[in-house]
């Protein structure tokens, strides 16, 4: 986006002002939430373990209900919430271990908070809006199957998972029906009518899961916690998932914890959640991007045809006046930086594309 030394480049949600490290760093589970405890945030107590002996000495310490995750991993594979026993906390190591294909073998094994699951967006460090996400869920008919629930639900417009499309496709697989097990439900049982049946219980929209804008109804003390953790990572773009009873409360109360920071956060949902206000999530990452208050524009001069003396001859008066500038000339006889002809890839350019070629060059 833009042009010349003002420019900048980006794919999704992250830019090329953006920290590496810090991008990185967000991946890690362990690592990030051990960071924001010593930075006296809130997060879940827990322990990075390798081996089932351990995970059962670490819900020994901490209780039941637990949550179980690979230490690095993306959109909710391998995790699963409130572990009630140890039937559930087996099956939820296994899945761990199989989803952990970075840093094989890590899990991370920490307290379930209560509450709904929710997504605070900050651009540039300031609040910009707030997501709830619950898991996939059908109701009821009284004559159709879960399976045939899900089938009728993923026919629907808002989930033909397309760029446009607000939700993702419910996907069947070994997660769900699992969990479906653990309600004594099957694919094939019939729903009383009006029954909702939650399908699962990480709340992804990538996994199924509706999204729910709820931007007017945090509390301010959240918005601030929010801004807070955006200060320690230099990211334009940062999402943070926490889980509350009530967004509307403040975390001091001590109802709200973090349970993980992304970078390069989705924007879609906010642009358009299944329900809720549409949050307008791009136009404040240009406005903090390209900001008013600075100069984002570089000058230019137009002189049609002019020959290759006249050109050169211009930059060089130019040059006299503002030595440390670099300046891009393209004419009849080719494209100049300064005094030095671009190579011949540029100069062989149909006439436009010369131009484009030049304002790129940062």
């Amino acid at each position: 986006m833009g042009y010349g030394k003002y420019q900048v480049r980006g794919i999704s949600t992250t830019f090329d002002q953006d920290s590496h490290l810090d991008s990185d760093f967000t991946t890690y589970k362990d690592d990030c939430k051990e960071f924001l405890a010593r930075c006296g945030f809130p997060v879940p107590r827990g322990k990075v373990v390798y081996y089932w002996k351990e995970a059962l000495e670490t819900v020994a310490t901490i209780g039941y209900p637990v949550a179980v995750k690979p230490v690095v991993g993306h959109k909710g594979m391998g995790v699963t919430a409130n572990i009630q026993d140890e039937r559930a906390l087996e099956l939820a190591f296994s899945q761990a271990k199989a989803a952990s294909v970075h840093r094989e073998g890590e899990i991370l094994v920490e307290q379930s908070l209560a509450g709904s699951d929710f997504r605070l967006l900050c651009v540039g460090g300031k609040f910009v809006a707030a997501m709830e996400r619950r898991p996939p869920f059908v109701i009821g008919n009284g004559t159709s199957t879960i399976g045939e629930l899900i089938e009728q639900e993923n026919n629907s417009p808002m989930r033909q998972d397309s760029p446009i499309s607000a939700l993702a496709a419910i996907i069947i697989d070994e997660v769900l029906e699992n969990y479906l097990d653990e309600q004594n439900l099957s694919l094939n049982t019939i729903l009383e009518p009006e029954r909702l049946v939650y399908l699962r219980q990480v709340t992804n929209i990538s996994s199924g899961g509706v999204s729910v804008d709820v931007t007017s109804l945090i509390h301010p003390d959240n918005c601030r916690l929010a801004e807070e953790i955006t200060q320690y990572f230099r990211l334009v773009c940062l999402g943070i998932d926490v889980i509350t009873p009530d967004l509307s409360q403040s975390w001091e109360e001590g109802n709200l914890g973090i349970i993980e920071i992304n970078a390069a956060p989705g924007v879609f949902m906010h642009l358009k959640p299944a329900l809720g206000n549409s949050i307008d999530v791009p136009s404040r990452i240009l406005d903090f991007l390209f900001p008013t208050t600075q100069p984002c524009r570089i000058p230019i001069i137009t002189c049609n045809r002019l020959l290759p003396e006249k050109l050169v001859a211009l930059i060089n008066y130019l040059l006299k006046f503002y030595p440390h500038w670099l300046i891009g000339g393209v004419g009849r006889g080719g494209v100049w930086l300064n005094n030095n002809t671009k190579n011949s890839d540029y100069n062989h350019q149909e006439y436009n594309s010369q131009v484009q070629s030049l304002l790129r060059h940062p």
